[in-house]
């Protein structure tokens, strides 16, 4: 299977190999749990009155807009029907500052409603159910939940909360939330939405505290390298290279891709048959502002040792 896979790769064009890299995504454990997770939710609307509901939290990076983009992508459907227009799934990437106006306007044009900012916001808050009820919508997913948090004094803003709690009591619909760990906040603090979304699925980075995750981010490693259109792999799941890639990106998921994907640029510009030390080290050196700073490279250190 390897070795057809590598052939696979040896025929392609320039053109065909960086568009192999620019849609890599890898179906890790992690993701696939998730992706699960969310379908449980979804499913949950044929069986019963009272759906499932799941808040998926983790820090900026970690893969959550990513599993919501995917599912987003092979669930979200719009059906014509001759007396309505059935959708699927209900997403949305909640504002900031959150107010239930504004909330309630992006909900109201995600589906269609020809003028979300008129009328009052009870107007707003009836036309939305009715909507999500005429439209059959299945299950509703919204990213970056801890917008229902004021950045400027870290408080809950409990009548978006209500609003939201009652959106949810009326339509029965499942809600899958995304966001920082901060969201949690805004459940901890209303009891009856800390008891729907009973539900919790955390993404933290990959990391090397334990020999299992550590076994768990080179297995990761070995995944990516097998999925790069190159003739031979780069060994990217050794302590050579993956142990510099930890300490580059800090297990963060977002990071890891944007080192590795660049490193396969620039190796493919340069005709290379598989990625190199130095490549790494040159498509460090191009995001490492989001990493440890150009003067940190571990991708030049010859003496380099990783640190817990």
């Amino acid at each position: 299977m390897q070795t057809d896979t590598r052939e696979k790769y040896s025929s392609m064009d320039l053109v065909q190999k960086k568009e192999q890299i620019r849609n890599l995504r890898i179906a890790h454990p992690r993701f696939k749990k998730a992706l699960d997770l969310i379908k449980r939710c979804h499913d949950s609307s044929s069986i019963s009155d009272d759906p499932r509901c799941m808040l998926i939290t983790g820090p900026s990076g970690s893969g959550k807009s990513t599993i919501f983009e995917t599912y987003r992508q092979f669930n979200d459907k719009i059906i014509y029907e001759s007396t309505r227009t059935k959708r699927v799934v209900l997403w949305a990437e909640i504002p900031s500052p959150t107010r239930i106006s504004t909330f309630l306007e992006t909900m109201l044009e995600q589906l269609g409603d020809p003028a979300p900012t008129r009328g009052t916001i009870g107007n707003k808050n009836h036309r939305l159910v009715n909507l999500i009820k005429d439209c059959r919508v299945e299950l509703i997913m919204l990213d970056e939940f801890q917008h229902f948090v004021n950045t400027e004094n870290q408080k809950v803003n409990y009548e978006v909360a209500d609003c939201f709690k009652s959106l949810i009591n009326r339509t029965k619909v499942p809600v899958v939330l995304f966001g920082l760990d901060d969201a949690k906040t805004v459940l901890e603090c209303n009891p009856q939405l800390k008891r729907r979304f009973s539900m919790r699925y955390s993404i933290p980075p990959f990391g090397y505290e334990e020999e299992n995750r550590k076994k768990e981010f080179r297995m990761l490693m070995k995944q990516l390298d097998n999925l790069l259109p190159f003739e031979q792999l780069a060994g990217l799941e050794n302590p050579e290279f993956a142990d510099r890639i930890m300490t580059a990106t800090g297990g963060v998921m977002n990071s890891i891709m944007k080192l590795i994907k660049e490193a396969a640029l620039i190796a493919l510009e340069q005709e290379k048959e598989q990625i190199e030390m130095i490549d790494m080290a040159k498509a460090y050196q191009l995001h490492s502002y989001i990493l440890l700073g150009e003067e940190n490279n571990p991708f030049v250190k010859k003496d380099f040792k990783l640190t817990s």
